[in-house]
C-alpha cells in the first residue's frame, strides 16, 4: 500500500470528525432535544385538559340544577315510601280507591311483601265486566305507573245464570318506589 497524502489525510481526518460530531448529534443532544419535545406536548395537553376541567367546573351549577330537576322528574315516575312496607300498604290503598269509586266489591286486599325497590300488592274482588274493563283502564293511566302481574277472573255465576255479569277478580299489581326524603 502506498503511503496516503497530506490532502487524503486531511480528507479522512475530516470525515471522521463529522462522523464523531454526528454520532454526539444523533447518541448526546438527540435524546435531550426529542425530551424538551415531549414535555412539551405533554405540558400543551395538560394545558388543554386544565381548560376542560376549568369549564366543567364553572358549569357545575348548571349541572346540578339539572340533575335536581331529573330527580324531580324521577320521582314522578316511581312512588315514594320510606320502606317497602309502606309502598306496599299505599299501592294497595290506590288499587282500593280505584275499585271503590268504580263501583266494585272489594272482598280482600293485602300489601305483599316484594324485593326491593318494588312495591306489591293483590286485591279480590267482585264486580261486573264493564267495572273490570274500567279498572283496567284507569289502572293503566295511573301516575306513576304500575303493572299488573296476575289477573285472575271467575265467573262461576254465570254457569247458574247466564245472564249475570258478576265476577270473580283477583290482581296482582307492582309497582316501582324510590325512598322517600
Amino acid at each position: 500500500m502506498r503511503p496516503m497524502s497530506a490532502r487524503e489525510r486531511k480528507l479522512i481526518a475530516v470525515l471522521i470528525l463529522v462522523l464523531a460530531v454526528a454520532l454526539v448529534l444523533t447518541i448526546v443532544i438527540g435524546p435531550v432535544v426529542s425530551g424538551f419535545s415531549d414535555r412539551a406536548a405533554r405540558r400543551e395537553a395538560l394545558v388543554q385538559t386544565f381548560h376542560a376541567n376549568e369549564l366543567r367546573i364553572g358549569s357545575l351549577g348548571a349541572l346540578q340544577a339539572e340533575a335536581e330537576r331529573q330527580t324531580g322528574e324521577i320521582r314522578t315516575l316511581f312512588m315514594a315510601a320510606s320502606d317497602a312496607g309502606e309502598a306496599s300498604e299505599a299501592l294497595r290503598e290506590r288499587i282500593e280507591t280505584a275499585v271503590q269509586e268504580l263501583g266494585g266489591d272489594i272482598k280482600a286486599s293485602e300489601a305483599v311483601p316484594a324485593e326491593e325497590g318494588w312495591a306489591r300488592a293483590a286485591i279480590d274482588m267482585r264486580m261486573s265486566h264493564a267495572q273490570l274493563a274500567a279498572l283496567l283502564a284507569r289502572l293503566n293511566a295511573m301516575k306513576p305507573a304500575l303493572a299488573v302481574d296476575g289477573l285472575t277472573v271467575i265467573a262461576d255465576d254465570a254457569l247458574t245464570n247466564y245472564k249475570s255479569d258478576l265476577l270473580d277478580v283477583r290482581l296482582e299489581a307492582t309497582a316501582p318506589f324510590v325512598p322517600a326524603r
